[in-house]
């Protein structure tokens, strides 16, 4: 039996219990005041027939002894009073008056035991009635809680079978149909719960390899468009290299001067080479970032910029007091040289680049007056190897480095149309020195 269970049967008892006695204090109180009245009515009855009697022979002229009685010569002071354990009666008579003296002492005796018995018989009585009233309790209501209580326990752990409780046209009977409903809407409920849980596992299942093979093929493909770009701009070069070679040879063999096919040759084997460095910069680990001013960044991009694009404006609008970023010195420079060739060569004749704290960052953004970005175009710009300059004017790696860069930086580069006018803005976003560091 469980603390639970037991704890229901002493609360039983001691209800069954307190319902007995509230009706019978009071009535064991009335009973014993009864008593007490009725057995000290009869003492003291007798004792005013025993009085009585002696006045009778009194009246003739003689009055006998009799234990308990005294004459005096004056009147009774009064018919009746108590005097510790005890009754005095009195009674006048010619001359004098009679007076009979009662011990209460047995009396008392007698009460006390008398009440006694009657405290044992009521007790007794109790007890039977709360006995009786417990183990109707207990068969009526004990034992069937117990049972909807062990059913409870085997909903709870998922135990399956029929009906678990009898049904009855009772209270107690209803409420055992009600768990057997519960029951079973239960289980019907948990079975469709696990139908689908499993259905959501298989379909994650699923899901999971799906994502798998997109990411294979993602990743397929981009190595397929890496190698592409590779093939298309190491190609020309190489193709040039084998042209160069093959005219310095006839050239050669006809003892002519061939300083310009050399010339020619270096300029092709210098593109390789900085579509080589591009490559590795573009797939280079992260370092330690550094904390760096904007400014001096910008600075030195347009003046790195202006000396090629004399007649375009760089604008350097960035506010004083601008927070650090983290960056790398070399490659943060490199960002911003990258941008602004690129406008200088989208026929832009101004460029502004304007900043502004953002959250725990700074937002920088490289705005143009150019030709601005085709809507096509847009989705596929920073990828590596695309390019809308002519064959030979640009390798299609400067915004794909501009991309990984900012990403090693912990930030982000994104880019759009002006809404208001002719050209594009890139959004740079750097992450301020000051801003929590990843754990």
């Amino acid at each position: 039996m469980t603390g639970e269970r037991a704890s229901l049967r002493l609360r039983l008892f001691a209800i069954v219990f307190a319902a007995a006695l509230v009706p019978m204090a009071p009535l064991t109180i009335v009973l014993l005041l009864q008593v007490r009245d009725g057995i000290y009515g009869r003492a003291i009855a007798d004792a005013r027939a025993r009085l009585t009697d002696v006045l009778q022979r009194c009246s003739g002229g003689s009055c006998p002894d009799a234990p308990g009685v005294r004459k005096f010569d004056r009147p009774c002071p009064g018919r009746s009073a108590r005097v510790g354990e005890l009754l005095v009666l009195c009674e006048d008579v010619p001359g004098g008056a009679i007076q009979l003296g009662l011990d209460l002492r047995p009396v008392r005796e007698q009460l006390g035991t008398l009440s006694r018995r009657l405290l044992a018989t009521l007790a007794l009585f109790v007890a039977i009635l709360v006995a009786v009233a417990v183990w109707l309790l207990e068969r009526g209501i004990g034992r069937r809680l117990e049972r909807i209580d062990a059913a409870l326990e085997a909903v709870g752990a998922e135990q399956q079978g029929p009906g678990l409780l009898p049904e009855g046209g009772d209270a107690v009977g209803r409420v055992g149909a009600a768990v057997n409903r519960l029951t079973q809407r239960l289980r019907e409920e948990r079975g469709r719960t696990r139908s689908q849980i499993e259905a959501l596992e298989a379909a994650n299942q699923k899901l999971r390899e799906v994502r798998e093979d997109l990411a294979r093929s993602e990743r397929l493909a981009g190595i397929g468009r890496l190698a592409a770009g590779v093939a298309h701009e190491v190609g020309n070069p190489v193709s040039a290299l084998i042209g160069y070679a093959a005219l310095m040879r006839e050239r050669i063999s006809q003892g002519k001067n061939v300083d310009g096919y050399a010339e020619r040759i270096e300029g092709e084997a210098s593109r390789i080479d900085r579509i080589l460095r591009d490559l590795l910069d573009l797939a280079r680990p992260p370092t330690p970032l550094q904390s760096l001013d904007l400014r001096r960044a910008v600075d030195f991009a347009r003046t790195s910029v202006a000396s090629q694009h004399a007649r375009v404006v760089f604008e350097n609008a960035l506010p004083q007091g601008l927070p650090a970023v983290r960056a790398e010195e070399h490659y943060l420079a490199q960002v911003f040289v990258n941008l602004l060739a690129n406008a200088a060569r989208a026929g832009a004749s101004r460029v502004r680049i304007s900043a502004r704290a953002a959250g725990s960052g700074v937002a920088v953004e490289v705005e143009d007056d150019g030709s601005g970005i085709p809507s096509a175009v847009l989705p596929r710009l920073f990828e590596p190897f695309f390019s809308t300059a002519a064959p030979g004017k640009g390798s299609g790696l400067g915004l794909a480095l501009c991309h990984a860069t900012m990403q090693r930086f912990g930030g982000s580069i994104s880019a759009r149309n002006r809404a208001d006018a002719r050209g594009a803005v890139f959004e740079l976003r750097f992450v301020s020195e000051s801003a929590p560091r990843a754990a």
